[in-house]
């Protein structure tokens, strides 16, 4: 786990990859990058201070047995939200962007792959925090390719194995209810008559607009 405060960047930095087991979160604008196929990778961006963060994990929980590690989804989310407050943030100001979990094996129920176990955990501790989810692409059968500007919270994705280089902006939010029988158990926020508080996860997508890191990526900015 690595976080670092700079409250005054004075360059863009490379692109900084993280391994699975790994996350990062820094006050200096970057991208960072990483590959996911069963995995997820959760991408926070505070949107007032403007500076982001992204962890990548293999496996939805840690064994009683094993220390906590970021390797397991109900430890690297907690500790990802934990770095960006101690950069700084207020959690009010947090957003999130989901990516990966899919279904790459093919093999038994999907509905119990580990990559759905994996986007389940993700959306609940997000929900427990009322940490709204801006955007996903979650499940299917393909690896993904992402890319995280901090600058300004976009993230840029492509799916593995494709011959084009260029990646996209992820601008859309899937629907998650499917998730929501399965991990709200326990877990629900409620206001002072026991009646479950509405967690929106809707933003109009688009508002970071075009920010000077972007514009100087080898990437581009072509928007689908």
């Amino acid at each position: 786990m690595t976080h670092r405060r700079n409250h005054s960047p004075t360059r863009i930095q490379p692109t900084r990859n993280l391994l699975p087991g790994e996350l990062y979160c820094d006050r200096i604008p970057q991208f960072l990058g990483t590959v996911l196929g069963s995995c997820v990778a959760v991408c926070l961006w505070d949107s007032r201070l403007r500076f982001g963060g992204m962890n990548h994990y293999m496996l939805p929980n840690r064994p009683s047995n094993c220390e906590a590690s970021p390797r397991f989804g109900d430890v690297a989310t907690p500790q990802l939200i934990e770095a960006m407050l101690a950069l700084g943030s207020n959690i009010r100001h947090l957003q999130a962007k989901l990516f990966g979990g899919s279904y790459v094996l093919r093999a038994g129920d999907p509905s119990f792959s580990v990559g759905r176990r994996n986007v389940e955990v993700a959306v609940a501790e997000l929900r427990r925090r009322r940490i709204p989810i801006m955007a996903s692409r979650l499940s299917g059968t393909q690896g993904l390719v992402i890319r995280q500007c901090t600058d300004c919270g976009d993230v840029w994705v492509r799916p593995t194995g494709m011959m084009v280089r260029r990646l996209h902006p992820a601008t859309e939010l899937e629907d998650l209810s499917c998730f929501s029988d399965d991990i709200t158990t326990g877990m629900v926020i409620r206001d002072e008559d026991g009646l479950p508080l509405p967690i929106h996860t809707r933003a109009p997508a688009g508002a970071s607009g075009r920010c000077q890191t972007c514009s100087t990526s080898s990437f581009g900015w072509r928007r689908t």
